[in-house]
C-alpha cells in the first residue's frame, strides 16, 4: 500500500479521540492523520494540552522511539535494502509485540529516483511514543547520528549530563545543539523535572528507594528485546497521557 492511500484520509478530532476509550486511544496509529504523524493537527492539538508551553512556531512533535535505526544496527542495513525474508521476519516481531489495529499498516510502498520499488518501514506512532522538542537546533536528527542511533536513553545519558554537569561542552553535534537550546531546557529546575513534565518516567526504573536509572535501551541483545522494551514504555506512557488528558477535559468541561 501507498501511505498516501493510507494516511491523512480519515480526519479525527481531538473531541473525537478523547470518547476513544482507553485501549483503543493509546494503540491509535496517528498515521492515519498524516505522513509525519508526529506533527498533525491532532497531535499539535494534544501537545497544546499536554504541554503548556508548546508553541507551534517554536516546537515540534518528536516520535521518541524509531525501529528504522534499530533495524540498521541488529540486521546490517537500512530495511529497505533488506530481502523480503528478513522483511517479513521484522513484520513479524512488531505484529507479536506491538499492540496494534486491524487493518494498520507496518510498512509502504515506495519508489526509488530510478523508479524502482521497495518497502519502507513504519515506526510506531502511538500517543505513548510523541514529545516536543524545539525546532531550532536541530535536537531530533543529531541524536539520530552516531553514536545515539535514535536510541533514546543515551539522548537521556546526554541531557542528564546537561543538567548535572556545569562544565557541559559541545563535544559532538548532539551537545552542541542542546547548548544552542539551552533556554528551552533550563525551562526546567533538573532532568528529573525534565522527566516530569514531559511524562517520560516510564524510561526509568527504580533501583532502591532512593535511586532511579534510565531503562537501557540501546543495549539489547536482538531487535525482538528492543520492541518488547519500548512497547512496554510506550503503553505505559500511552495510559499516562491519556488519562491526563481526561483529567484536564474534565476540568475543562467543570470551568
Amino acid at each position: 500500500m501507498k501511505l498516501k492511500e493510507y494516511s491523512g484520509i480519515n480526519k479525527v478530532t481531538l473531541e473525537d479521540f478523547l470518547a476513544l476509550d482507553s485501549e483503543q486511544a493509546v494503540r491509535f496509529d496517528f498515521l492515519t492523520q498524516g505522513e509525519e504523524a508526529d506533527r498533525t493537527e491532532l497531535t499539535n492539538s494534544i501537545y497544546h494540552k499536554l504541554f503548556p508551553w508548546f508553541d507551534e512556531k517554536k516546537h515540534a512533535g518528536d516520535t521518541i522511539n524509531t525501529y528504522r535505526i534499530a533495524v540498521k544496527k541488529y540486521y546490517g542495513k537500512y530495511y529497505r535494502f533488506l530481502d523480503r525474508k528478513t522483511q517479513l521476519e521484522i513484520i513479524g516481531i512488531i505484529k507479536k509485540c506491538t499492540p496494534h489495529n486491524e487493518g494498520q499498516i507496518l510498512e509502504f510502498e515506495e519508489t526509488d529516483k530510478n523508479g524502482k520499488p521497495y518497502y519502507q518501514l513504519c515506526n510506531n506512532y502511538q500517543l505513548g511514543n510523541f514529545y516536543i522538542l524545539p525546532v531550532q537546533g536541530g535536537i531530533n536528527p543529531k541524536r539520530a547520528q552516531e553514536p545515539y542511533n535514535d536510541f533514546f536513553d543515551d539522548f537521556l545519558n546526554v541531557l542528564s549530563d546537561f543538567y548535572n554537569n556545569n562544565d557541559f561542552k559541545k563535544t559532538d553535534k548532539l551537545k552542541e545543539a542542546i547548548l544552542s537550546q539551552k533556554d528551552y531546557f533550563k525551562r526546567f529546575d533538573s532532568i528529573t523535572d525534565f522527566l516530569d513534565k514531559n511524562y517520560l518516567w516510564s524510561f526509568t526504573k527504580r533501583i532502591t528507594e532512593d535511586t532511579i536509572s534510565l531503562q537501557n535501551l540501546s543495549d539489547k541483545a536482538t531487535f525482538e528485546e528492543y520492541v518488547l522494551a519500548i512497547t512496554d514504555i510506550i503503553n505505559q506512557r500511552g495510559k499516562e497521557l491519556y488519562d491526563a488528558l481526561k483529567v484536564n477535559d474534565s476540568q475543562n468541561t467543570i470551568s
